[in-house]
């Protein structure tokens, strides 16, 4: 009587250890952030099957004596093992799965700055997107998310309905439908356009603990920082300010030295020379700080010297490129499509610049000691560098033979002269001047970083969001203030690409698929209903 209880309870406690195992292996399979609890389920379901053979060995052993229960187990083993399988690959799908994006310009995936600020992730970011049900857009914001979602199991997200979730609406200070507020490591950014772009800059803004401040040189004749001409400087500021940079405007001739919480130091197309005493201050800031210089052909801002003592040659030239024709853009718009190994470029492979009235920009031979340099970005074989002064000088006297035609359209032709140097041009250089290591600080003591491009005009209003300019400015900023996690391949706006057909395949697209597909579908069955009666 006792044996049999003792094996009566054992019966119980198998079932229980299977059920154990069965509920473990499933939630390791379905769990993506806490998958170790499952297995420690489906072990303590084991080891509980165990311990009830062990209760009842004698009767396990007269059981397995049997012929069908050997048959049984094989059967048995045979179903554990196909569970078992699915379970495993159900595991290994939820943690390696792969997506192919076929779509044009891969745009259903992020972008390698997006997938490199998720990964840095130190904290788990939750999004919560205030969208009412049948709200519009709300698809999209629901595919955005979902992307961010399956790129980093640190970001989640939960959609809200602000007109029954009032109060959590009310505390995160929601005003308007479509607004996503992030969440996470005790901070908050809200979106108002929830699109890749926004919602990683608003990722950048939660990562970083201050606002770095960028200061844009003027009283040179420098374009503006509020301007909304094609040659300011207004989708710039926005750019780097919602990267979490403050932007401001410097006269340092007013200043006795640049402000000590300045992390870049811009000069963006002066027209007029700095004076000396604007020079001394320069100086001293970048024997300990970083500055980015965009010049402009026929204008060095008086730093032309001062540059040269740092290993930065800039060319009294112009850039000429018959490339650029190929883009519906003018010769005087070299195409830049060759990058140096550097920090800020080595993404940009494929992808294409632009720089209106460009002037070359080269290291010399064999820089200062302690200065590292690289060239950034060349102009494309096709391209020469012709002397500015003689080019303006020619260029006015077929602008006076045109009118002297009384406006007749005689066609200018560009082709190098004997003398002038041809392409590949290098119209940007980037240098680092290693400092001595100081505790607490992102980077060494004295260290500078020093980037020149040959032209202003390829990061103002007009050209920014042209081909890759976005990211080759945005990049050299972030490299200067020692922000490298950020320099990458930006998200691109979204544009319509509409389908554009010539007459000949207009017609084509008409007259197959709705008038000469059917007809042979029709001819085809009447020929077999045909041939059927035929047949009887």
């Amino acid at each position: 009587m006792e044996g049999m209880k003792q094996h009566h309870a054992a019966k119980w406690l198998a079932l229980l250890g299977l059920l154990v195992m069965a509920c473990g292996g499933l939630f390791y399979a379905v769990s993506i952030r806490h998958g170790g609890w499952g297995l420690i389920g489906a072990g303590a379901g084991l080891f509980i099957v165990l311990l009830a053979a062990l209760v009842a060995r004698d009767a396990v052993g007269v059981f397995f004596a049997k012929r069908s229960a050997r048959l049984g187990l094989g059967s048995g083993v045979a179903i554990i093992a196909a569970v078992a399988l699915v379970m495993f690959l159900g595991a290994l799908g939820a943690r390696h799965h792969v997506r192919w994006d076929l779509s044009q310009g891969a745009a259903h995936t992020l972008s390698p700055q997006t997938i490199k600020v998720l990964k840095g992730l130190k904290a788990p970011v939750k999004a919560y997107a205030f969208f009412k049900d049948t709200q519009a857009g709300r698809p999209q914001a629901e595919e955005e998310l979902g992307k961010y979602a399956y790129a980093s199991r640190l970001f989640t997200y939960r959609f809200v309905n602000p007109d029954q979730e009032p109060g959590l609406a009310k505390a995160m200070k929601v005003r308007n439908y479509g607004t996503v507020v992030l969440v996470g490591g005790g901070r908050e950014e809200q979106v108002q356009l929830p699109e890749e772009q926004e919602l990683t800059n608003a990722l950048i803004r939660m990562g970083k603990k201050g606002k770095k401040r960028i200061y844009f040189l003027t009283g040179h004749g420098e374009p503006s920082l509020d301007g909304v001409g094609k040659e300011d400087f207004t989708t710039l500021r926005k750019a780097l300010e919602g990267m979490n940079y403050e932007v401001k405007s410097l006269m340092l001739v007013t200043s006795d030295q640049v402000p000590p919480d300045a992390a870049v130091v811009v000069m963006a197309g002066p027209k007029k020379p700095m004076l000396p005493q604007e020079m001394e201050r320069l100086s001293a800031y970048w024997d300990k700080g970083g500055s980015v210089l965009l010049l402009d052909p026929g204008s060095d801002g008086g730093l032309g010297a001062w540059l040269k003592a740092k290993g930065v040659e800039l060319g009294n030239d112009l850039v000429i490129d018959q490339a650029s024709r190929l883009a519906g853009l003018s010769p005087l718009a070299p195409l830049a499509s060759e990058y140096g190994f550097h920090d800020i470029t080595k993404m940009m492979s494929g992808t294409f610049c632009f720089f209106p009235q460009a002037r070359s920009v080269t290291l010399v031979t064999t820089l200062p000691e302690g200065i590292k340099g690289e060239e950034l970005v060349k102009t494309s074989p096709a391209s020469w560098a012709t002397d500015y002064g003689s080019f303006l000088s020619w260029y006015k006297t077929q602008m006076d033979k045109l009118k002297q035609n009384q406006g007749q359209q005689v066609p200018i032709e560009l082709k190098p002269n004997q003398g002038d140097r041809k392409g590949p041009i290098s119209l940007g250089a980037a240098l680092n001047k290693e400092g001595k290591a100081a505790q607490g600080k992102e980077r060494p003591e004295g260290s500078s970083r020093l980037v020149v491009i040959g032209d202003a005009d390829f990061a103002n209003n007009e050209f920014l969001d042209l081909a890759g300019n976005h990211d080759l400015a945005l990049n050299s900023v972030s490299w200067l203030a020692a922000d490298d996690d950020l320099v990458a391949i930006r998200a691109k706006a979204r544009k319509n690409q509409p389908l554009l057909l010539q007459p000949v395949q207009e017609r084509l697209l008409f007259w197959i698929p709705l008038v000469a597909w059917p007809l042979v579908l029709a001819v085809v069955g009447i020929v077999v209903i045909i041939r059927r009666r035929r047949g009887r």
